[in-house]
């Protein structure tokens, strides 16, 4: 935002100017006019009340940059990002210091000719919406689940909530519709079993630090309870992932081809591994997304496709891709289907 105020101070740079709807359903008057950026009232009516949408108009003038500048040489896996543009830091710094709910809406005009542009970042998930469902499909399940372990019912029913919570969300904030699907797994997870590493082989100079310790019980409580908070809980939400994805999954009618984004079996354990990483570092550091969940590929595809992905100045490399929201979401929708089948009462003989 202060960047590019900066950049259009050069001589002869070229620019473009776009203006974009903002919705708000309180009332907001007067307007602001910040350099490149005007923020204002576009509709009037009186007859709107507090909670009725109201539409308000923001226009944006960036400089515009060219192939010749490579963005990609500039950008680093360390640069800074925080999941959006220029329009949703104005819109966001508005519902900060107003305390009113501002969202970018369409974009409306560009330069100088009128054009209307929706639906992004939002986009329709056809996995979710195509074909036809039958309510009385549902009478096999139900009795599944009330054959389901006792113990388990309750976290299962929790586990479906949040997949609930992320297939309403997936379409207009699929950030908040990942950390459901990982939450998701969380519930059930957490109990897996799974081989305890040594310290040493996940930090060895660590490792060696608490091998100073002198006293036996206590040294090998504090390496206990590192592994168990630093390290059990990713290692149980990708085993449990990969012991309940069964063969049907990857035998799905509409994956993509071979060698166009498709997902193999072996790549499972270290995508799921990136996966819970990114989780951590969202909800721990603050870190956004990958773009890529955010603009949903033109064609059938689970993981990005290309060399690389640059926004400003943050690079990612094909090394740090996660899949796309709409793979994830059929594989949790898989996982938890199969973890029902697996855990029931078995009837007394």
């Amino acid at each position: 935002m202060f960047k590019n105020i900066e950049n259009l101070k050069a001589p002869d740079v070229e620019r473009h100017t776009v203006e974009y709807q903002v919705l708000s359903d309180a009332e907001i008057i007067g307007g602001i006019d910040y350099g490149p950026y005007l923020l204002r009232p576009w509709e009037f009516n009186e007859k709107k009340g507090p909670g009725d949408e109201r539409w308000l108009l923001l226009r944006v003038t960036e400089k515009a940059f060219s192939a010749d500048e490579n963005p990609w040489q500039h950008a680093t896996p360390k640069g800074d990002y925080h999941g959006g543009g220029i329009p949703s830091e104005l819109t966001a710094l508005g519902s900060l210091f107003l305390r009113r709910r501002v969202r970018l809406g369409a974009m409306v005009r560009l330069d100088d000719s009128p054009l209307y542009v929706s639906g992004f970042p939002g986009h329709v998930d056809e996995g979710l919406v195509a074909g036809r469902s039958n309510f009385g499909d549902l009478n096999e399940w139900f009795e599944l689940v009330k054959q389901l372990k006792s113990d388990l019912q309750l976290p299962f029913i929790l586990a479906a909530k949040f997949y609930q919570q992320a297939i309403d969300l997936i379409e207009e904030k699929p950030d908040l519709a990942y950390l459901s699907l990982v939450s998701a797994i969380e519930v059930l997870s957490q109990d897996f079993a799974v081989p305890l590493p040594t310290l040493a082989e996940i930090n060895e100079r660590l490792a060696r630090m608490v091998g100073r310790i002198g006293e036996d019980d206590l040294r090998n409580e504090i390496t206990e309870q590192i592994i168990e908070r630093e390290f059990l809980t990713s290692r149980r939400f990708v085993a449990f992932i990969v012991a309940h994805t069964g063969d049907e999954f990857w035998r799905a009618e509409g994956r993509p081809e071979q060698g166009r984004g498709r997902v193999e079996p072996a790549q499972l354990p270290e995508l799921m591994r990136r996966i819970y990483n990114q989780r951590s570092r969202t909800l721990h550091r603050g870190e956004p997304f990958p773009p890529n969940i955010f603009h949903p590929p033109g064609i059938a595809s689970e993981m990005p496709l290309g060399l690389g992905m640059v926004i400003g100045e943050r690079r990612w490399d094909p090394e740090d891709f996660i899949p796309h929201t709409s793979f994830f979401e059929r594989l949790v929708n898989h996982v938890l289907k199969n973890f029902l089948r697996r855990n029931l009462e078995r009837e007394a003989d």
